[in-house]
C-alpha cells in the first residue's frame, strides 16, 4: 500500500519557512527506504514545492497594482498562478493515489474509551481517504478534462488494521506565505505549520533582504504586514495548523516540527 503525506508550511516573510521546508526536505531525503517513524512506515518519495515558484510575472496583466505606490501588490493570492501549482501538485500525486491523513488512520488507544472508539470508528468509514473535500478540484485539474480523477481517492473500510499494514510513505511538502488561504493546498495537507514573527522583528529582517522588483518605500507598512495580518486571522485559531515562534532558533523549530510529525503518525 502506497500513500501520501501531504505537509505544509507557512509563515510570515523572513519567518524561516524556507529553511524549515529545506531541513525537512534534506532530512527525508536522507531516509529514503528507512523506516518513517513507525515500523510499518517506510519513506518511498520526497517531493517538495514551493509557492513563490509560482509568482506571476512582472508584466502580467493580472497584476493589482498598490496605486498610491506605483506598485505591484505581491501580497495576495491574485498574484500567483495558483492553477499552474495546482496542476503541477496533482501531476505530482498521480492518477492514482491515496491520502495519509495522520488523525483519520490512528485507532483509539483504550478499549475502555468506548466513546472515542465509536467515533474512531466512523471517521475511518466514512472519511478516510475520502474525497470529500477534493473532489471539485480534482475534477477541475484533471489534465483529462473528464473529471474521473474524483475517484482515485480510495475509501478504506473499518474493519481494516492500519497498524499492521506495511505503508509506503510518499512525501510531499508544501511551501508558501498563503499556502493556508488557499482551499486547495490547505485541505490537501494532512499536517500545517505556520510561522509567526511580531511586526518588529519582521520588519527587521525583510530590510535586510533584496527583492526583485525591489521594495519602495512604504510597502512594508502599507501592504505587507496589512496584508499578512489579514491573511493570518483567516486560519488563526485552527487546531489542525500548528503556530510556531520564527524568533526561535531554526534547529529548534526544525527539532519541534520533527518531533510534531512522529507523534502525528
Amino acid at each position: 500500500m502506497e500513500t501520501w503525506l501531504v505537509i505544509g508550511i507557512s509563515g510570515v516573510t523572513n519567518g524561516g519557512k524556507t529553511t524549515l521546508a529545506k531541513s525537512l526536505e534534506a532530512y527525508f531525503t536522507a531516509h529514503l527506504h528507512k523506516t518513517f517513524f513507525k515500523e510499518n512506515l517506510i519513506l518511498n518519495k520526497v517531493v517538495a514545492l514551493c509557492q513563490d515558484d509560482y509568482f506571476l510575472p512582472v508584466d502580467s496583466p493580472r497584476h493589482e497594482m498598490v496605486k498610491k505606490l506605483n506598485h505591484i501588490n505581491w501580497e495576495i493570492l491574485g498574484s500567483l498562478d495558483m492553477d499552474r501549482m495546482c496542476q503541477d501538485i496533482m501531476q505530482v500525486l498521480g492518477q492514482k493515489f491515496i491520502l495519509y491523513n495522520c488523525h483519520q488512520l490512528r485507532r483509539a488507544r483504550s478499549d475502555e474509551d468506548s466513546e472515542m472508539g465509536e467515533r474512531v470508528e466512523s471517521m475511518d468509514e466514512f472519511n478516510l481517504f475520502a474525497d470529500h473535500f477534493l473532489s471539485n478540484f480534482l475534477a477541475k485539474y484533471d489534465e483529462n478534462g473528464t473529471g474521473s480523477r474524483t475517484t482515485n481517492l480510495i475509501k478504506k473500510s473499518k474493519n481494516e488494521s492500519y497498524q499492521s499494514m506495511n505503508i509506503k510513505i510518499n512525501v510531499l511538502l508544501l511551501e508558501g506565505f498563503l499556502l493556508f488561504n488557499h482551499s486547495f493546498t490547505r485541505d490537501l495537507c494532512s499536517i500545517k505549520f505556520h510561522i509567526h514573527l511580531p511586526y518588529e522583528r519582521c520588519y527587521a529582517r525583510r530590510v535586510q533582504r533584496v527583492y526583485d522588483p525591489p521594495d519602495v518605500v512604504g510597502y512594508f507598512e502599507m501592504c505587507v504586514w496589512p496584508l499578512y495580518e489579514k491573511h493570518y486571522r483567516e486560519f488563526k485559531g485552527r487546531k489542525d495548523i500548528y503556530v510556531l515562534n520564527g524568533e526561535i532558533a531554526p534547529d529548534s523549530i526544525f527539532n519541534y516540527v520533527l518531533n510534531s510529525i512522529k507523534d502525528l503518525l
